[in-house]
């Protein structure tokens, strides 16, 4: 059975969201390479640096790099990031963080549920449904963690009162944008080969005509 152009663009879109999604998942958790250097924000004050990422931050010194990470903790406060020595406040509420916590874990999970019908169920028209449901939640979630991530960021300019602190936009922060544009593309595509699909004949069928 041959697959459409939108069935193998969909499929391929789905695994890009997911291989982002990862990198992302795993930002935070530990002093090693990818680990450590993706993050959604990065806090500067004097000499030193915090990179915030989903489950913890990796701190050091701007002319050295990348010293140590914190524990991962689940949610993680941005607030709470180690390395600057000095207290972060934000007006921003706790659940914030667990709100990106828990809409970043329903955008991988439903993710993973549409690469895996796409794998196991040959695009038939029901699971394409599921499919384009299911991709629609991830892009709806990734959506709305990338608008949040970017408004904290921006808070975290004014976060110690009478210091010098500065932030910026990290690389995890991207590759939620570029998750969320796969995610999004794949639901476009598997929307369009499930209500305009044509009836496919197989090879037994072309036989008995």
């Amino acid at each position: 059975m041959a697959l459409s152009k939108q069935e193998i663009g969909a499929t391929v879109l789905t695994v890009i969201a997911i291989l982002l999604e990862i990198f992302v998942l795993v930002s935070g958790t530990g002093n090693a390479p990818v680990l450590r250097d993706v993050f959604f924000t990065e806090v500067t004050w004097s000499n030193k640096f915090t990179r915030m990422g989903l489950w913890g931050s990796c701190y050091g010194e701007i002319n050295s790099g990348v010293k140590e990470c914190s524990v991962p903790t689940a949610p993680f406060k941005w607030s709470e990031a180690e390395g600057l020595g000095i207290k972060l406040s934000v007006d921003l509420p706790d659940s914030i963080y667990l709100a990106i916590l828990i809409l970043y874990w329903i955008a991988f999970l439903a993710t993973c549920l549409a690469m895996q019908a796409t794998v196991f169920t040959f695009f038939k028209r029901l699971p394409e449904f599921i499919l384009m449901l299911v991709s629609l939640m991830a892009t709806g979630a990734l959506f709305i963690i990338f608008i949040i991530v970017v408004v904290t960021a921006a808070k975290f300019k004014n976060a110690a009162t009478g210091e010098d602190v500065s932030s910026s936009i990290g690389n995890g922060t991207w590759l939620v944008l570029g998750a969320m544009l796969a995610s999004g593309l794949s639901t476009v595509w598997y929307t369009f080969n499930c209500l305009c699909r044509r009836n496919r004949t197989t090879a037994f069928d072309d036989l008995k005509a």
